[in-house]
């Protein structure tokens, strides 16, 4: 393993032992790197893209009415009408109806069935015609609602002025303007109680409503559904994506082995590169689903109780000591395992500087002048001395111990 290791970092740094790698071809290497790694990640959002959401399963306005229930008989036209009104009243570029067969066909069945009636009804032009004029009505009476309340407060104003100055108050013409948009309040109110009426009495809409008033019994089956649909979600979707990634990463493997056992450098170079770039999303979506998944699903009573004792510190403080000791045992791992005492003499003996303390030392220094330490051991096989941490004697190139 430490072997395969030692041997797979120098892949990712040099063409061969004999060829050191350029630095502008790192620099391409890097690009390409940075090239794969964005598509890899554009590529794993658009295969993701393909699985059904919790927000496409149960979209907001379904959430609102199965799972919240805020649909009443007071506001549900009021509700309903962007719904009814969304493909006239968006002139977006971009902009997706939510009346696309796609979008339903993901839907959970209830929030189907709504929105297939919804969408039949946006298409009756009588009842769209209903709907546009109830919208103009409303607009026209919010502006004469907020003209009202300017003319109010500048009746109100006036009259303190005349009060300051012990005038008489008569009738103003902003006292009789008050009055007017108030008239015209009231007979927008009853033109939109009218339009309303309408629109109830529509066969359509009746059906509408009682697909909107499920019974308790139903409503807590789509609950626990929806609920049972959110838990596999993560799970479901990291497989998913598992899908995508996991073959690139096989052909990047085949193809790092292929290139070193055809003894192709380059080949093999860029292979681990990619190898790399190909394991980063499949590393970081796993890491993902366990901080998503664990704490919030396996650990919910946990939670619960924590919460109830006012103690939800103690969790973060358990992910921060899980934390460092996982940096402290990869950080033990990288030094003794991939860059340990032996591999840190190496480097030092190759820069020509001391293998105890890393000083430059003098040409043909048998010691350290700055720490003492000896820098030549005797070979075992030929009894000459050879540079302490080279792992093969200068003289007869027998592998020796150090």
């Amino acid at each position: 393993m430490k072997k395969q290791i030692a041997a797979f970092k120098t892949r990712l740094t040099s063409v061969s032992k004999e060829e050191p790698l350029n630095k502008l071809s790192l620099a391409a290497i890097i690009i390409l790197d940075i090239f794969i790694l964005n598509i890899l990640f554009i590529g794993l959002d658009d295969h993701t893209q393909q699985l059904t959401t919790p927000y496409e399963y149960m979209p907001p306005t379904a959430n609102a009415i199965f799972i919240q229930q805020n649909w009443t008989p007071a506001n549900r036209i009021s509700k309903l009408q962007p719904l009814i009104l969304a493909d006239r009243n968006n002139a977006r570029y971009r902009y997706e109806s939510p009346f696309e067969e796609r979008r339903i066909k993901r839907m959970h069945p209830e929030a189907q069935r709504f929105f297939r009636q919804a969408k039949a009804l946006s298409e009756n032009p009588a009842l769209h015609a209903l709907f546009l004029s109830r919208q103009k009505t409303v607009d026209e009476r919010n502006k004469t609602e907020s003209a009202f309340d300017d003319a109010k407060k500048s009746y109100d104003t006036q009259l303190l002025e005349n009060i300051a100055n012990a005038t008489k108050p008569g009738s103003t013409a902003t006292s009789t303007t008050a009055q007017q948009y108030a008239q015209k309040i009231d007979r927008l109110t009853g033109e939109i109680r009218s339009l309303e009426n309408e629109i109830n009495a529509h066969p359509g809409i009746q059906k509408l409503w009682v697909i909107v008033s499920p019974g308790d019994a139903e409503r807590d089956q789509l609950v626990a559904e929806n609920k049972r649909f959110q838990f596999w979600f993560p799970l479901k979707e990291l497989i998913w994506q598992l899908v995508f990634m996991l073959p690139i990463f096989g052909v990047f493997y085949w193809w790092g082995n292929r290139s070193v056992k055809k003894d192709n450098p380059i080949q093999a170079l860029l292979a681990s590169h990619l190898l790399v770039i190909a394991s980063l999303p499949i590393i970081l979506k796993v890491i993902e689903l366990v901080v998503d998944l664990i704490p919030k699903h396996f650990f919910k009573n946990l939670f619960k109780f924590l919460q109830s004792l006012h103690l939800m510190a103690l969790w973060h403080y358990f992910v921060i000591f899980a934390a460092i000791g996982v940096g402290l045992a990869l950080v033990c791992f990288i030094q003794r395992k991939v860059f340990n005492k032996q591999k840190v003499m190496q480097k030092r003996l190759a820069k020509g500087n001391c293998t105890a303390c890393n000083k430059r030392l003098p040409t043909g220094a048998k010691s350290c002048p700055f720490c003492g330490k000896g820098q030549w051991n005797e070979c075992g096989a030929c009894h000459e001395e050879t540079p302490i941490g080279g792992p093969f004697c200068i003289h007869c190139g027998v592998r020796v111990g150090y």
